[in-house]
C-alpha cells in the first residue's frame, strides 16, 4: 500500500512539474518581455493590452507608431495574417497540398502578388516608408520565440518567411477581392470557393447609421459583417503620438482601418467592392498583351501560366472566333487604397480605387456625410442610415419608430418585414384544415407569432423554414400581393405544401416536440476555424471544432443573424461599434473574442453573447511592455 502511495505521489509530482513547465512556456508565448528591442525605433514607444484585447500605443512619433502596430498585429495575430499571406501571394499549395492548388492559380492569373509589388514600386517615397515601418515591427513579432510557438505554426509545422513591405498590398488586393460581389462568381467561379476556406465573405451585409438619443446627442454605431470566421478579424488600437489621439480599428497584415475617429471625425467604411465586370468585345478592339505567372508546386516544380490582358481587362475566355470575354477590375492594374486609408487620419478626402469607398462620417459638429454611393440611404430620426441590401431598408424603418434611447437598439429582434409578410400568408391561408396535429400547433405558433427572431421564438423558426421550403420547391419567395381568384386557390394549396415540407422538416431536425423549435437551436451561430474547417484529420481537430453559439436576430431586424432565405453562405462573424459626439470622446465596442481552454483543450467564450466594452485609454491595463531602439 505504501509503494502505491509513493508511486501516486510521485507520478503526481512528476504532472504538476510538466504542468508547470507547460504554463511556463505559454505564459512566455501570451505574455511579452517588459522590454523588447526593435531596430527602426527612434524612441521608446509604450504598449498596453487593456480590457477586451484593446491595444493602447504611446508613441513619439507616427514613424514609431507604424513600427508598433506592426509588431503588435505579429505578435497577436500571427496565425491568421500569415495564412492570409500565403493566399495572397498564391502559395497556399507550399504549406498544404495541391487540394488548395487552384486557389493558388486563382491568384496568379488574377496576377496578385505582381500587381501588389508594382503598386509598391509606385507610392511615393513617404507612403513606402511607412509600409517599410510596418513591416519592421511586424517582422520582429515573427522572429519571436513566441510566435513561433504560436499552436497552428506548431501544429501545421508551417515556416515562418519575411515579411516584405508589398505583403500588406498584397492582402489589400486579396480582400478587395473577396468583397467583389456575388455576380463576379460566374465569371471567377474560384472566387466563391476560397471565400469558403478563408471563411471571409458577406460584406455587404454590413450596416452603419446616426441617430438621436433623448438628450440629443448624436450616437453612430456601425457594425462590419465579414463571414463565419472564429478567430479575430480586427484588432482595436488606441493611437497617440505627436499631440494626437486616433481610435483605429484595424485589420491585422494591413493599413486598413474601416473604422476608427480622430479628434475631428468618425467614420465607417465597408470593406466592399463593385469595381469588377465582365463584358464581350471584339479582339481587336483591345490593345491585349500576353503576360505570364509562375505558380509553384508543392513539389517544387513550376507551372507556368499564359494570360492576355490589357490595363485593366483580363481575358477570360474566347466564346468565338475573334470575340473576347473579359473581366474588368482596377486590381488588375499596379494601384493600392494605402493614400486613402491614411487620408483618413490626417481628416483629408479619401479617394478609393480598389474598394468602394461606401459608408457613413460624422464631423466633430455631429453633421453626418454620406461616403461614396451606397444602395440605401435612408433617413431616421436625427440622423440616417446607409446599408447595401433591401434588408437594411427595414431596419431604417423599425428604428424610425423605437423611441430615443442613449444606446444603440442594435438588440432590438422585432421584424417588421416578417411581421407584414406573415400577415398576408395568414390571410391568403385563411384556415388550415389538416388531421395532423403537429401541423396544426405549427400553425397556432405562426398565428401567435408576434415576428420576434429571439433565441426562443418558435414562431420564428416555423416561419423561415415555410418559406425556405417554398422558395426551394418553387425557385423564389411567395408573392405579398393577391393575384386572381384562380391563381390564389394555387398559391393557397402550394403554401400548404410548403407547411407541411416545413413542419417535416422540423420533426426531423428537431423532433416531435414544438417546444424544442426554438430559433436558437433551428440556426446556432457557427463559426469555424481556417484550415481545420476543412481538414478533420489534422492534430488537435478537437480544439479547432466549430464554434457554436446560440442563434438570434435576423437580416431583417437590428440584431445581425444570417437567414436561410438569403440563398448565400452564412455570415454570422460581425463587429459593432459606436460613438457618441462629438467624436474623440467615447467609443465601444462589442463582438466576440474565443480563448483557449487549456484545461479542456477547446476554444471557448464566457457567454454567448457578444461581448461589450470601452476603448477608453484610462483603464487599468492588464499588461504592459516597452518596446525600446536597438542600439
Amino acid at each position: 500500500m505504501r509503494r502505491l502511495l509513493q508511486v501516486l505521489l510521485l507520478l503526481g509530482l512528476g504532472l504538476g512539474l510538466v504542468t508547470l513547465g507547460m504554463d511556463y512556456v505559454l505564459r512566455g508565448a501570451v505574455t511579452p518581455p517588459a522590454v523588447v528591442s526593435l531596430r527602426g525605433l527612434t524612441a521608446p514607444v509604450a504598449v498596453s493590452e487593456l480590457p477586451g484585447h484593446v491595444l493602447r500605443l504611446n508613441a513619439q512619433s507616427a514613424s514609431d507608431a507604424w513600427v508598433a502596430i506592426g509588431y503588435v498585429h505579429g505578435r497577436w495575430h500571427a496565425w491568421p495574417l500569415l495564412l492570409w499571406r500565403q493566399a495572397a501571394l498564391g502559395q497556399q499549395a507550399e504549406w498544404f497540398d495541391l487540394s488548395v492548388l487552384p486557389f493558388d492559380s486563382l491568384i496568379h492569373t488574377l496576377r496578385l502578388p505582381t500587381t501588389a509589388k508594382q503598386a509598391f514600386e509606385a507610392l511615393p517615397e513617404p507612403t513606402r516608408r511607412i509600409l517599410e515601418a510596418y513591416s519592421i515591427g511586424l517582422n520582429a513579432a515573427l522572429q519571436e520565440q513566441a510566435v513561433h510557438l504560436r499552436d497552428e505554426l506548431v501544429l501545421l509545422n508551417l515556416p515562418i518567411e519575411p515579411w516584405q513591405p508589398w505583403h500588406s498590398l498584397a492582402l489589400e488586393r486579396l480582400l478587395a477581392l473577396l468583397a467583389l460581389p456575388d455576380s463576379i462568381d460566374t465569371a471567377l467561379p474560384l472566387l466563391a470557393p476560397l471565400r469558403a476556406w478563408l471563411h471571409l465573405y458577406g460584406f455587404r451585409h454590413s450596416v452603419a447609421w446616426i441617430h438621436t438619443g433623448p438628450n440629443q446627442q448624436p450616437v453612430f454605431f456601425q457594425r462590419h459583417v465579414y463571414g463565419n470566421l472564429a478567430l479575430p478579424f480586427f484588432q482595436e488600437v488606441l493611437l497617440n503620438y505627436e499631440n494626437s489621439r486616433i481610435w483605429l480599428v484595424t485589420i491585422p497584415g494591413t493599413l486598413l482601418f474601416p473604422a476608427g475617429q480622430t479628434e475631428r471625425q468618425a467614420w465607417c467604411l465597408f470593406l466592399t467592392s463593385h469595381r469588377a465586370r465582365t463584358e464581350q468585345h471584339p479582339r481587336a478592339s483591345l490593345p491585349l498583351q500576353p503576360v505570364y505567372e509562375r505558380l509553384r508546386l508543392p513539389s517544387g516544380d513550376e507551372r507556368l501560366l499564359h494570360m492576355e490582358q490589357a490595363a485593366a481587362y483580363l481575358v477570360l475566355r474566347e466564346p468565338v472566333p475573334d470575340t473576347v470575354r473579359v473581366l474588368w477590375w482596377p486590381g488588375l492594374q499596379p494601384i493600392s487604397d494605402l493614400s486613402a486609408w491614411l487620408a483618413l487620419l490626417a481628416n483629408q478626402t479619401a479617394s478609393f480605387q480598389l474598394f468602394d469607398g461606401t459608408g457613413l462620417r460624422i464631423e466633430a459638429n455631429g453633421q453626418p456625410q454620406v461616403l461614396g454611393t451606397p444602395s440605401v440611404v435612408e433617413p431616421i430620426p436625427g440622423g440616417l442610415l446607409v446599408g447595401q441590401t433591401f434588408w437594411h431598408r427595414y431596419l431604417a424603418r423599425r428604428l424610425r419608430e423605437l423611441p430615443l434611447s442613449p444606446d444603440p437598439p442594435s438588440e432590438d429582434h422585432h421584424s417588421l418585414w416578417a411581421t407584414e409578410r406573415l400577415h398576408l400568408l395568414l390571410t391568403l391561408l385563411d384556415t388550415l384544415h389538416t388531421s395532423d396535429t403537429l401541423i396544426q400547433e405549427a400553425y397556432a405558433f405562426l398565428r401567435n407569432w408576434d415576428g420576434t427572431y429571439d433565441r426562443m421564438s418558435i414562431g420564428a423558426t416555423i416561419f423561415e423554414t415555410w418559406l425556405a421550403h417554398y422558395q426551394s420547391r418553387y425557385d423564389s419567395l411567395p408573392p405579398f400581393s393577391f393575384p386572381d381568384i384562380s391563381l390564389r386557390v394555387q398559391l393557397k394549396q402550394a403554401l400548404h405544401f410548403a407547411l407541411q415540407d416545413a413542419v417535416a422538416t422540423l420533426r426531423k431536425s428537431l423532433g416531435n416536440d414544438p417546444n424544442r423549435w426554438r430559433w436558437e437551436h433551428a440556426h446556432p451561430l457557427r463559426l469555424m476555424f481556417p484550415v481545420w474547417a476543412y481538414r478533420t484529420n489534422l492534430p488537435a481537430a478537437h480544439r479547432y471544432a466549430p464554434f457554436l453559439l446560440p442563434g438570434e436576430g435576423h437580416p431583417s431586424t437590428l440584431r445581425w443573424n444570417p437567414s436561410p432565405l438569403l440563398n448565400d453562405r452564412p455570415a454570422p462573424a460581425h463587429w459593432e461599434g459606436w460613438i457618441y459626439s462629438p467624436p474623440g470622446k467615447r467609443f465601444y465596442v462589442r463582438r466576440w473574442w474565443p480563448q483557449l481552454d487549456r484545461f479542456l483543450e477547446r476554444y471557448r467564450t464566457l457567454k454567448p453573447e457578444l461581448e461589450t466594452f470601452s476603448l477608453d485609454p484610462t483603464n487599468t491595463p492588464l499588461r504592459q511592455f516597452t518596446l525600446r531602439p536597438k542600439r
